[in-house]
């Protein structure tokens, strides 16, 4: 998995930046700048978020050897044999090699067993119940091995040692006919905070274990599709996308096309790896078109499917021993050998191309998972420094000017006073704009959303419709109606998340340009009222500042809109389309899917209401460090000096003494923000 001895794999470069941030946050705690509540929940969330990354794909595409080779540069995972035995497979850290098998419960146990009872003649021509029973046999046939102690482990999980893991995933194991899901701990530092997750599960006739592997794929970071050269992006792979994968509401697809090596080494009719990928691609192009789902279509158009051999991966990283000892292993090393003209280890990782898709794994993950994970809370540290030292240079300020003021004649102390409040006005009204100028951009783009919302739920709401009024009488199951009509509703989703975030993210660009607007016309009312100020440096980080806790309140990147599109499956809505469903009421089913969509819209539009109603919590920030402590501080200043209540010279004596020792904060603070800068994540 690795390029060179030097060069760290993905996971532990992803946990070299956790520990960085780690001492970071432990520096930001001895400097004072945060409290032990925020940096046990600062660490609680580097512990507990973990990195997914889903690997999908056919039986015999080279999961395994990809896995073996990309997790645990070993021969570690056996190679599934049958859809109907292959077991989800979860890899994490563990501080010892374990396993823990999660076996079927009772009623998915009895569920198979009379699915096994029955004859594939109940079934003829639906592939579908076909798979189903023909999976069910196998599973009871292969429990035999179990005999009477088969009912001990259902519903049940169990430890086991790594050495046996075969006897759970493997063709002929002890325990495979009853394992739903497999759990490995691998001591490997770079696995902590880390799953990798194996879905032979998908078109899996075991209804009970596709929606465990759909359980961990709905939170994946990343969903490695696998596809295997010699008959790449074939139907059974359509059906993995555009239905399986499109039921999890997965954003993030890359597309592996493993095995490139047989038809490159082709001595008929060899096929470089640009001639595969452009099939490939020109396949899932033809696929996209013919699809419902313009979200999927849209994510699938932009990928680049990457050619590799994972078996070649893997022949660079094993000992030539462990090699030479296999004739499998031997046979396949002089095969690769001979097709590319190759001699080491080094020319087979690079002729394997695996360090391409694992680039790609790794610009995903950046680009998303370490911006939320690592980026946001070093920000954070970052802005409580500038926090800080923007407090200390008010305090810095204010004192200096104290110090000034107590030398001056009373006529200019006046004048000072004047211009003072002058400015504080001044920058009261500014504050007032920018609040007026932040309601307005919100009210256009709220109802620019608006608008894209009900377009989205009006083009959804036609096709069910039109679904309802082409097929409502072929069909006698209910379930054959809902389930087409909930893959029309779920295709919503991303259709719906890009106008909300496409709208409102504009909206935030806007908002942010009246922020630095107001900032910097703060900035200049400062330099004609309060010429002796050099407030430069404070407004540029009061510009950040504000930018960073703006981005904070409103996430955009994470805003879910999934709750807001029901199943039609759920409780309520399955009892009244099945009411309706017996009198064949098709005026009453588009009545119910009309009141449907209503009720997303008002959802949605709910959700719009919400995002940016805390506008005026920045201003009022704003309005606090521009104008309460900073301006309002210096007016009341000079008012009590003017009125000379106490003596003049031993308050200048004092006065001198606190801004000498608010100098020598200043420095340590400006040196504790050198030091923070210094981490490198």
């Amino acid at each position: 998995m690795k390029t060179s001895g030097e060069e760290l794999n993905l996971f532990e470069e992803f946990q070299k930046k956790k520990e960085s941030l780690r001492g970071l946050i432990a520096k930001a705690r001895e400097f004072g700048w945060i409290d032990d509540d925020r940096v046990t929940s600062m660490n609680d969330k580097l512990d507990n978020d973990i990195l997914t990354i889903g690997v999908i794909g056919q039986m015999k595409c080279g999961k395994s050897t990809f896995l073996n080779s990309f997790v645990f540069e070993d021969t570690i995972l056996p190679a599934a044999t049958t859809p109907m035995t292959a077991a989800l497979s979860i890899i994490t850290y563990g501080e010892e090699k374990k396993i823990v098998a999660e076996f079927y419960t009772v009623d998915e146990w009895t569920e198979q067993t009379i699915q096994a009872s029955r004859s594939l003649e109940d079934a003829e021509g639906n592939s579908l119940e076909e798979s189903k029973i023909k999976a069910a046999k196998e599973l009871v046939g292969k429990s035999s091995k179990l005999g009477g102690s088969l009912s001990n482990y259902l519903g049940k999980s169990k430890e086991d040692s790594f050495e046996n893991l075969e006897e759970y995933v493997g063709a002929d194991g002890k325990y495979v006919s009853i394992t739903k899901a497999v759990k490995i701990y691998y001591p490997k530092e770079y696995l902590k905070g880390v799953e990798i997750v194996d879905t032979p599960g998908f078109n899996d006739p075991i209804v009970s274990r596709e929606e465990r592997t759909k359980e961990f794929l709905k939170k994946a970071d990343v969903v490695l599709m696998m596809l295997y050269a010699g008959r790449p992006f074939d139907a059974t792979d359509r059906d993995i996308i555009f239905k399986n994968v499109a039921e999890c509401g997965i954003g993030k697809v890359l597309v592996g096309i493993n095995k490139y090596d047989i038809p490159y080494c082709n001595e008929v009719n060899p096929e470089d790896e640009n001639q595969i990928k452009a099939y490939v691609k020109s396949e899932i192009n033809k696929a996209c078109r013919e699809s419902y789902n313009s979200i999927l279509s849209q994510i699938l158009e932009e990928v680049e499917p990457i050619p590799l051999s994972a078996e070649m991966a893997l022949l660079s990283e094993l000992p030539f021993s462990k090699i030479s000892e296999s004739d499998a292993l031997n046979f396949a090393w002089n095969r690769h050998c001979k097709g590319f003209g190759i001699s080491t280890q080094q020319e087979m990782r690079k002729w394997s191309k695996i360090d391409d898709l694992i680039a790609s794994v790794k610009e995903v993950i950046e680009k998303d998972k370490i911006e939320i994970l690592i980026s946001k809370p070093l920000n954070a540290i970052r802005a409580r420094g500038t926090e800080l030292k923007q407090s200390k240079e008010n305090a810095i300020s204010l004192t200096s000017s104290e110090v000034e003021n107590y030398k001056v004649p009373d006529y200019i102390l006046e004048e000072k006073l004047n211009n003072i409040k002058r400015a504080e006005r001044k920058l009261n009204r500014q504050c007032d704009i920018l609040l007026r100028d932040l309601n307005t951009a919100v009210e256009i783009f709220t109802h620019n959303s608006y608008e894209d919302i009900e377009d989205v739920i009006e083009r959804t709401r036609k096709n069910m419709i039109k679904y309802v009024d082409d097929n409502l009488g072929r069909f006698t199951k209910l379930e054959n109606l809902i389930d087409p009509l909930n893959d029309i509703l779920n295709s919503i989703k991303r259709e719906l998340r890009k106008p909300i975030i496409g709208q409102l993210g504009r909206c935030k660009v806007q908002l942010m340009e009246h922020i630095s607007d107001a900032l910097n016309n703060s900035n200049e009312i400062i330099i004609k009222y309060l010429p002796e100020f050099d407030r430069k440096d404070f407004f540029d980080d009061m510009n950040g500042n504000v930018k960073f806790k703006y981005d904070g309140l409103y996430e955009l990147e994470n805003l879910e809109v999934d709750h807001l599109v029901p199943s039609l499956k759920d409780g309520n809505f399955f009892l009244t389309f099945r009411a309706i469903h017996n009198t064949k009421n098709k005026i009453a089913i588009k009545d119910e899917i009309t009141k449907l969509s209503k009720d997303m819209e008002q959802k949605s539009r709910a959700l719009v209401d919400s995002v940016f109603s805390d506008s005026d919590r920045i201003v009022e920030e704003i309005r606090k460090m521009v104008v309460d402590e900073m301006v309002t501080p210096l007016k009341d200043q000079v008012i009590e000096i003017q009125s000379g209540v106490d003596d003049k010279e031993a308050r200048l004596a004092k006065a001198e003494q606190t801004l000498a020792e608010l100098k020598k904060e200043g420095a340590v603070l400006e040196s504790q923000i050198a030091e923070v800068e210094t981490f490198i994540i």
